[in-house]
């Protein structure tokens, strides 16, 4: 296992930095919303998402890795198959975060960001159906006020040191 001041973390805001191929991880999408949203969300159906921002954690440990998964949500052209599709087929994430570690930490991500005294769960199940570790979603709501860099901070206070011991 890398040390953790090893472990890549990426942050970009386009495709033009995504991570560089073959690397694996947890990632992040940070959608800022303008004004609700509601999206037809699978078998959950509609959700209303709010205004602010909507924050949706997932992993890529597959063999596209983290730079076809990070692609995948920054184009809006495609065909809905996760809960997250329905989304970033409306609206494009305005920063992604991830960390490239080869495992899978969107449970400690999507709890951490719960976990912030302002956040809400627009959509309970979002995400997370498949989830074993009981999280209520893996897309989390905080008011648009909080600046991007705090938010950031709050998940990183985790990463990469005890979110790399969690594994």
């Amino acid at each position: 296992m890398p040390e953790p001041e090893s472990i890549p973390i990426f942050a970009g805001a386009d495709a033009d930095s995504l991570p560089p191929r073959g690397l694996t991880g947890t990632y992040a999408l940070f959608f800022r919303l303008s004004s609700p949203l509601e999206v037809q969300a699978g078998r959950l159906g509609r959700v209303q998402l709010p205004a602010g921002w909507v924050i949706y954690v997932g992993s890529a440990l597959g063999a596209g890795g983290l730079r076809a998964r990070l692609r995948r949500h920054l184009v809006a052209d495609k065909r809905v198959h996760w809960h997250i599709d329905a989304l970033s087929s409306r609206e494009r994430p305005e920063l992604w975060l991830a960390l490239a570690d080869g495992r899978r930490h969107e449970c400690d991500w999507a709890q951490r960001l719960a976990a912030h005294p302002a956040a809400t769960i627009p959509a309970p199940g979002f995400g997370s159906s498949d989830c074993k570790r009981g999280c209520r979603a893996h897309l989390i709501a905080l008011p648009g006020e909080i600046e991007a860099g705090a938010i950031t901070a709050w998940l990183r206070q985790k990463t990469p040191a005890d979110l790399t011991a969690n594994a």
